[in-house]
């Protein structure tokens, strides 16, 4: 079964690039929790994990693909190339905890 996962916030490495800005994403109030981006990934990849970002009271669902220069990235579904919504999100104090361990 497919775990779910909300995105609440972002660490970012400054990098001009969209696609290669975001190094890790996280969540959870009570719990905590980061993964590299190349973790989350995989995940998305792997169909086990299902992230999404809330907009207002929208779900939006997180998606893993490629960009024209071959950079993997994560983007909302309603996106149409650059992860804007992603890029806003507050900034992540990182854990080094899974959302597998805390969700």
């Amino acid at each position: 079964m497919t775990q779910r996962a909300e995105i609440t916030c972002v660490a970012q490495n400054g990098r001009h690039s969209p696609y290669e800005r975001i190094t890790h994403i996280g969540g959870g109030v009570a719990k905590p929790w980061t993964l590299t981006i190349k973790e989350a990934i995989k995940l998305v990849d792997s169909g086990k994990w299902r992230f999404f970002v809330r907009d207002g009271e929208t779900e939006l669902r997180v998606e893993a693909v490629t960009s024209r220069t071959g950079s993997r990235y994560l983007k909302t579904v309603n996106e149409r190339t650059e992860p804007h919504l992603l890029l806003s999100l507050p900034n992540c104090v990182l854990a080094e905890v899974a959302p597998s361990q805390t969700v």
